[in-house]
């Protein structure tokens, strides 16, 4: 407010009159704009530290989002490390059967590789048989093969001419069924 503006509204206000109504209009101006400053100054820190905040969030986010592609990697390598762990685990189990399977066929040799590979499979099932829990493996294989035929090669092993002459239809000569049954050509 200026004097001009007072002398307007109260009229033969004299100068001091006027002097200490200015006065005092300063110093409660003063006052708010002191107020006012003070109250900027704290609106510009919660700026400034909304955005940080929001700064930290989003490095949060991004950090989050990186964590989770890391969680992500390394459980899909868990899962393969796993499968890795449960076939060297079967393996193992596989040459341990193996190695039970031929000490309790001691060295017998089968008609072919499909013979014993079914034998040899019917051997893994039947020790993890609960009525063959303490059993020795040479007794459950003994009751594998009990009363089965032609699983076992001929002591002479099995004539060449069936070996190449299996299932294909061929045509066999008189020296060939000779040596099928085991006579002199």
């Amino acid at each position: 407010m200026t004097r001009d503006e007072l002398r307007g509204i109260v009229e033969g206000i004299s100068d001091e009159q006027l002097k200490r109504i200015l006065d005092i209009n300063s110093s409660d101006i003063g006052k708010v704009k002191k107020e006012t400053e003070a109250l900027e100054k704290q609106l510009g820190e919660r700026a400034e530290r909304m955005n940080e905040m929001e700064s930290r969030i989003a490095d949060f986010e991004k950090n989050q989002h990186e964590a989770d592609e890391i969680r992500k990697r390394a459980d899909e390598l868990q899962k393969v490390v796993d499968e890795r762990n449960e076939a060297d685990r079967q393996e193992a189990l596989n040459q341990e059967f193996c190695r039970r399977f031929d000490a309790a066929s001691d060295g017998a040799v089968f008609v072919n590789d499909f013979t014993r590979a079914g034998i040899f499979e019917q051997f893994k099932m039947a020790v993890g048989d609960e009525k063959n829990i303490g059993k020795a493996d040479s007794k459950v294989y003994e009751q594998l093969i009990e009363g089965k035929d032609n699983i076992f090669a001929p002591q002479g092993g099995v004539p060449s001419v069936v070996a190449s002459t299996m299932g294909f239809g061929g045509s066999l000569s008189d020296g060939d069924v000779r040596e099928i049954m085991g006579l002199a050509n």
